[in-house]
């Protein structure tokens, strides 16, 4: 059976903080960074592309 990536929006008031803390506490890997913007970070089967205030 293969595995299906789920993407999941997240809006944060500070995506580099947020990607500090998913990546040092919460065991994601970085994709990619586009703070302020966005970043996405993985674990496993979950993608999450943290995006910044408008």
């Amino acid at each position: 059976m293969s595995e299906t990536t789920v993407n999941v929006r997240y809006m944060v008031d500070d995506v580099e903080a947020a990607v500090e803390w998913y990546t040092k506490h919460l065991g994601f890997s970085l994709l990619s960074n586009h703070a302020p913007a966005f970043a996405d970070v993985r674990r496993g089967a979950l993608r999450l592309l943290l995006s910044g205030p408008l």
